[in-house]
């Protein structure tokens, strides 16, 4: 294990490198990859927004200058994204320092932040992560759903949901994690079909190590349910709907 303040300093210093990396977004997808963005986001269904929260200020010119480290790389990949959506995805940037009312609202105390809210603007997902990487392809799929895009395990998620109390999920994961791709939209999935009833937070190891800190986390992903029921390691959509439902979900919607 390393000291506190070692491990801090690494957490720190990777911030700077991927800050360093997605700030230069536009030149790291080569023509095919951007087509293959363009080909996820597609199918998405209806028109769909994102709050996302930095801590821009605007100049007397109109330009906007952040602090935030990750923010502008951030904002980047975001705008690329509903740049390539077939004008179906609006990013709205909110800032703490201009807009406190709203980041007070939805109680902001990270940035960047990403939120997907319901109809009613309740939130259903926050993302305390840049979705980069690996973790672009689980974002994307986590758009598609957003947008009205059905999913296989859609039915047995709607039958399981009367058994599940309102519940807060923490998914700690990292850029470099080979399993948070897979189980990231299963969370996310359950988050948008309850309708405010399960929330999600998604939260880089690196970015928030106070958190990690916090929830102990060694390793992800790392899932903690209401603050005490924990899952380490991958998941499939039985095993969580098992956990959230204690031993009581619908088998009739289920494959299993």
């Amino acid at each position: 294990m390393l000291g506190f303040g070692l491990e801090i300093f690494i957490r720190i210093f990777s911030i700077y490198l991927v800050s360093k990396t997605i700030n230069n977004i536009f030149s790291m997808f080569n023509e095919n990859e951007l087509k293959n963005i363009q080909k996820g986001l597609e199918p998405l269904k209806e028109n769909i927004s994102l709050m996302f929260f930095t801590d821009f200020k605007t100049s007397e010119d109109g330009s906007k200058t952040r602090r935030c480290m990750m923010c502008d790389g951030t904002l980047n990949l975001l705008d690329l994204l509903a740049k390539n959506s077939g004008g179906k995805l609006e990013i709205k940037e909110y800032s703490t320092e201009e807009q406190p009312e709203e980041a007070q609202k939805f109680n902001i105390t990270k940035i960047p932040t990403i939120l997907f809210l319901d109809e009613d603007g309740k939130e259903l997902i926050r993302y305390m992560a840049n979705p980069m990487g690996s973790e672009l392809a689980p974002f994307i799929e986590t758009l598609r759903y957003y947008s009205g895009v059905s999913s296989f395990y859609k039915d047995a998620i709607l039958s399981s949901l009367k058994n599940v109390q309102k519940s807060t999920i923490k998914l700690f994961m990292t850029l470099t994690c080979p399993y948070c791709p897979a189980v990231i939209p299963i969370l996310n999935l359950i988050a948008i079909l309850s309708k405010g009833k399960i929330k999600v937070e998604i939260i880089d190891t690196n970015m928030n190590p106070d958190l990690a800190i916090k929830y102990n986390v060694q390793g992800v992903p790392h899932t903690v349910i209401n603050e005490k029921d924990q899952l380490i390691g991958a998941f499939t959509p039985q095993d969580l709907l098992e956990k959230l439902t204690k031993g009581k979900r619908d088998y009739d919607g289920m494959y299993s």
